[in-house]
């Protein structure tokens, strides 16, 4: 058996919500190809034991919908004293709101509890969803969790491990309609596909994400030990199937790793995520046979995923294919125009291919959406650029 690296899984995430993505590779899965995998039978399963030295780490239960003191105060003074409840709703937006009393600050980096998040007033999509539901619900009004199908968000993370971020928000009946409460920013189309979640599937997608923040510190029994607790409280979750199975690929249980992910499978045979880093797991377990049933949907959907773009670009730049290099980057930049290094990569092979005035221009739009600690990086001319370390 091969030891896989950080860079042959991708990861799954909500806060938006994680789901790690096993390396750089993503695809489409149907029933047919579930032959090739192992078989996992419907119902509750138990995932397999950690194999780790040390003690086994456990968790506590947690209230993500718990009202403190301070909550029911704020309700109080700003919310409740309003009967109507299409009234009670207004003012508590107007109360949360970033321009208002509370102030609430949409941070993706975080994920917390309905009274961690009022405390800091700052969290990802599931913090602020904790936190609606819990102030709505304590005020009388009928508000559940909602995950919306967006179009896949992609992020190149530390040790490029490739993340594949989701999206949930909360909606508010009142009467005969409803209102979708949503502080992200992002751009939601009207026909993305939306679902209502019950609270066991938010408190899963919850620990997922708590479990992901372990497993980048390589704590790998603690992430472990939210994942279990996740699949306990609902075990139809892909996202956790996914990233356990990630989690045993790190630490070379490769044949539970395969489990995991054919789990998630089971669950949904189009989990793209799971199917990719399943690939991923028979090449280095060098099953020859089951990986090329999986390659052509594999290679189709990994070619949505712009960092596996930008690895096909760099082996285009390798070989001095200039023009497919280039061409490899524009379409990246076309999933993900927000990415500096995406940028930066353009204008690096279009500098090599003899194309300075775009080089340039690509150089100026990368410096354009570089964090203010590489602007001063991005200011110089490009050649120097080429022969340095990237920060």
């Amino acid at each position: 058996m091969k030891l896989l690296n950080d860079t042959d899984f991708h990861v799954c995430l909500s806060g938006r919500i994680m789901v790690l993505l096993v390396g750089i590779s993503m695809l489409s899965a149907c029933v047919s190809m579930l032959s090739a995998c192992v078989s996992v039978q419907p119902g509750n399963v138990t995932p397999p034991p950690l194999q780790y030295p040390g003690p086994v780490v456990q968790v506590d239960d947690v209230d993500v919908l718990s009202v403190t003191p301070a909550m029911d105060k704020f309700l109080e003074r700003y919310v409740l004293k309003y009967s109507n409840p299409q009234t009670r709703l207004e003012m508590l937006l107007t109360a949360i709101i970033k321009s208002g009393v509370l102030g609430f600050e949409y941070d993706d980096s975080k994920t917390k509890t309905a009274s961690e998040a009022f405390e800091s007033r700052r969290g990802n999509c599931v913090s602020f969803s904790n936190l609606m539901i819990a102030l709505a619900r304590r005020a009388g009004l009928d508000a559940h969790y909602q995950e919306v199908f967006i179009r896949p968000d992609w992020s190149d993370f530390e040790d490029d491990t490739v993340f594949l971020y989701k999206h949930v928000n909360v909606v508010i009946k009142s009467g005969d309609d409803s209102w979708v409460i949503d502080v992200s920013g992002l751009d939601i189309s009207p026909t993305d596909r939306r679902k209502i979640i019950d609270d066991s599937y938010a408190k899963a997608l919850y620990l997922n994400n708590i479990a992901v923040e372990s497993l980048l510190e390589n704590d790998l029994p603690t992430a472990y030990a939210y994942m279990r607790k996740a699949i306990d409280i609902d075990g139809d979750v892909t996202d956790s199937w996914v990233n356990l199975g990630v989690l045993y690929g790190r630490n070379n249980q490769l044949d539970d790793a395969a489990f995991a992910f054919n789990r998630a499978l089971q669950i949904d045979p189009h989990e793209h995520s799971a199917l990719s880093n399943l690939y991923e797991v028979y090449i280095a377990q060098e099953k020859n046979e089951s990986a090329a049933a999986l390659e052509s949907r594999v290679e189709k959907h990994r070619r949505s995923n712009p960092y596996y773009l930008l690895r096909l670009s760099d082996e285009a730049l390798e070989k001095k294919q200039y023009k497919e290099s280039i061409s490899l980057l524009r379409k990246a930049i076309l999933k993900k125009d927000n990415d500096h290094k995406l940028h930066f990569a353009l204008a690096r092979t279009q500098y090599l291919s003899g194309k300075l005035a775009e080089a340039e221009s690509s150089l100026m739009r990368a410096r354009e959406l570089a964090p203010k600690s590489l602007v001063a990086y991005y200011d110089q001319p490009l050649d120097e650029l080429l022969t340095g370390n990237f920060p």
